[in-house]
């Protein structure tokens, strides 16, 4: 009886090892990447560029004021959102934000805490532009990647 049980667990256990080598392997890697609506007429940023636009700098593509969305909706995002893209601490960032709204009259960039609501935000501006995991943007005919900001 007792080495039924001790075959029934050894074989258990394989099962689940083998099944999370299998799903770390289709869909262990993550990418972050900067995103517009399928309408916009932005074609590429530089890293400086988004630094400025996330900043809250104005930034213009064939005349056209650019508007940064600030991705809230997982939290996961908030420290690559920091480290990758404005490359300070949450505490130096709201303080540059204040500053550059409180002395140069730059508008804060917008924060979404729902996914679908920054979609629909891409989707009706084609001046919108944001940050979001590629897993959940790389089969949606209405998004469009500009680059590949961070993957793990």
């Amino acid at each position: 009886m007792e080495r039924g049980v001790l075959l029934i667990m050894r074989r258990a256990l394989i099962a689940f090892l083998l099944w999370s080598f299998w799903a770390h392997a289709l869909g262990g890697s993550q990418a972050v990447v900067l995103v517009v609506g399928s309408e916009s007429s932005v074609a590429d940023l530089d890293p400086v560029t988004v630094r400025k636009l996330f900043l809250g700098l104005p930034v213009l593509i064939n005349g056209h004021p650019l508007h940064p969305l600030r991705n809230r909706s997982d939290q996961r995002l908030d420290p690559i959102f920091l480290q990758q893209i404005v490359a300070m601490s949450q505490s130096a960032y709201d303080r540059q934000i204040l500053i550059g709204v409180n002395r140069q009259g730059w508008l804060r960039p917008v924060e979404l805490t729902s996914r679908p609501r920054l979609l629909e935000a891409l989707y009706s501006d084609p001046g919108a532009i944001t940050f979001m995991w590629l897993r959940d943007v790389e089969r949606d005919p209405k998004i469009r990647v500009i680059r590949v900001l961070w993957t793990d």
